[in-house]
């Protein structure tokens, strides 16, 4: 049976040498797949193990260079094809169809690449006392590479039910290799500028208690860590290949994905919202932020955005522990600023509010709606916890403040210019990345000005934030100001707003049904 299953993906891996634009696709992925490859053995060969940033720069950029492949099937839409569901008409025992794709996944590129991994960690570390167990530990990771690119093309093909939507993942894979790919090169180059660098040391230390680089940091700790790490290295990989079987189980019982309103009897979110024209618009928001690709990309993208500024800030040698103070804010603060723009998703839609007796403020509210619900228990969840790993003592109040008020300004500000500087956007159902060709400059110009009002108008809070970095009791006076000027200008953008949208309504219809 498995065979089987090995011609299948070669004459699959032969399609993409059709001629035209497949070809060349194909022939950039293999040299961009043969540069990262050659790389890998070559900065293997010159790893000195006897520098404590040498080795934590090996953890750091095989942890990042096995993201990268784990996500590579999904990247060329090629995984989807190899997917559980296709063959479901064949009658196949679920154990054995689970191993045919789990052994067709290690062929391809990625299965290179993977293997390769492993072989360039047994290579740095050949000759040392911990050779043997770079051998397991670069057999255990590139196994565990292989069956988690297999769950993400499962969930690929979960998430790919439309064509936009298959845009979409494809564009998140790649944009995942991408980040990848430059911070295993930042890291390199880090490590080449100040051999002493001990930021890499901390950074590698702490992906070394995770499951995305316990393995490629095991040959370089002490022996109970070392037994502990490779231990729970083959748990890791015992668990997904059981956990593949079971999924595969699943997929087949149930091959096509049941919607939930196929049997809904109820309005969906506008039962949830009062029968207020404020309501009404923030159930269709929702419905939007939930449902629509455009917003769904919106959602996977946002995370990466802090994720690539701390790794960013920690490979060119920024402490570690107070980086973590990052994320929270920088989320809240492209979470508001992404409502620029949200009329223009509307597209024809905005008619219904151009021609009801509806309220300006009502519709500013109601498109704020998401956002906060989105980010206000973000925020409140995981302040207290990213404070902590911070190490910064009496932090949380600023932490909480200042990402609120950074949410609740952008919104504020987007209130404003959604109304009187929107822009032609993609239609709905359209891809992630398509834009109308009418955007011109005007899209440039609102971006980048609703990004400076909300930094502009949060300069007193930053002023106060950076007094309490050298007096910590200016910390509640930081998350005071924040939180006041957030709403402050979360009430006042959306009065401007409101009036702005109900006297420039006709305008703002002919605009957006531009696109």
């Amino acid at each position: 049976m498995v065979d089987h299953f090995l011609r299948l993906k070669l004459a699959l891996l032969a399609s993409a040498f059709r001629p035209g634009a497949t070809l060349a696709r194909t022939l950039g992925a293999l040299v961009l797949a043969g540069a990262v490859a050659v790389g890998m053995v070559l900065l293997a060969t010159e790893v000195d193990l006897s520098l404590d940033s040498h080795r934590a720069a090996l953890v750091i950029v095989a942890t990042a260079v096995a993201m990268g492949i784990a996500v590579a099937p999904l990247s060329a839409g090629l995984g989807s094809a190899m997917e559980p569901r296709r063959f479901v008409s064949f009658g196949i025992e679920p154990r054995r169809l689970a191993l045919g794709l789990g052994a067709a996944a290690a062929i391809g590129v990625p299965g290179i690449l993977a293997a390769l991994l492993g072989i360039s960690l047994e290579i740095a570390w050949a000759g040392s006392p911990t050779a043997a167990a770079a051998v397991v530990a670069g057999v255990l990771g590139a196994i565990s590479i292989v069956i988690v690119s297999q769950y993400l093309v499962v969930v690929g093909s979960q998430l790919s039910t439309s064509t936009s939507a298959r845009r979409a993942v494809t564009a998140a894979a790649r944009l995942v290799i991408v980040i990848a790919l430059a911070c295993a090169t930042l890291t390199v180059v880090t490590v080449q500028l100040d051999p002493d660098d001990a930021t890499l040391v901390g950074v590698a230390a702490w992906l070394a208690n995770t499951p995305l680089g316990m393995l490629w940091a095991a040959p370089g700790s002490d022996p109970a860590a070392l037994a502990a790490r490779l231990l729970a290295g083959a748990i890791m990989v015992a668990v997904l290949a059981f956990g593949w079987g079971l999924i595969v189980s699943r997929l087949l019982e149930t091959p096509v994905r049941s919607r939930a309103d196929s049997t809904s009897t109820g309005l969906g979110w506008f039962d949830f919202v009062p029968a207020t024209a404020a309501g009404v618009v923030a159930a269709r928001s929702l419905l939007y932020w939930t449902s629509d690709p455009r917003y769904r990309f919106v959602l996977i993208g946002l995370p990466l955005a802090p994720v690539i500024m701390m790794l960013a800030l920690a490979t060119a040698g920024s402490p570690l522990p107070p980086l973590w103070l990052l994320p929270l804010p920088v989320l809240a603060f492209f979470l508001g600023w992404f409502n620029h723009n949200d009329v223009a998703y509307d597209h024809t839609a905005v008619w219904l509010h151009v021609a009801a007796p509806m309220r300006g403020t009502a519709d500013r509210w109601g498109r704020a709606v998401p956002p906060l619900l989105i980010g206000t228990p973000l925020i409140l969840a995981f302040a207290p916890v990213f404070a902590l790993w911070s190490g910064v003592d009496d932090v949380l109040p600023a932490l909480i403040g200042v990402s609120l008020g950074l949410l609740l300004t952008g919104l504020g500000v987007s209130s404003v210019t959604s109304a009187i500087s929107a822009y032609p956007a993609a239609r709905p159902g359209a891809g992630a990345f398509e834009q109308p060709p009418t955007q011109g400059t005007r899209a440039g110009w609102t971006q980048a000005l609703s990004l400076i009002a909300t930094l502009g108008l949060m300069t007193p809070t930053f002023v106060v934030t950076w007094w309490a970095t050298l007096d910590a009791s200016w910390y509640l006076t930081a998350g005071v100001s924040g939180l006041a000027t957030g709403v402050g200008v979360l009430l006042l953008g959306i009065l401007a707003g409101g009036r702005a949208f109900r006297r420039r309504a006709p305008e703002l219809l002919d605009l957006v049904m531009r696109g």
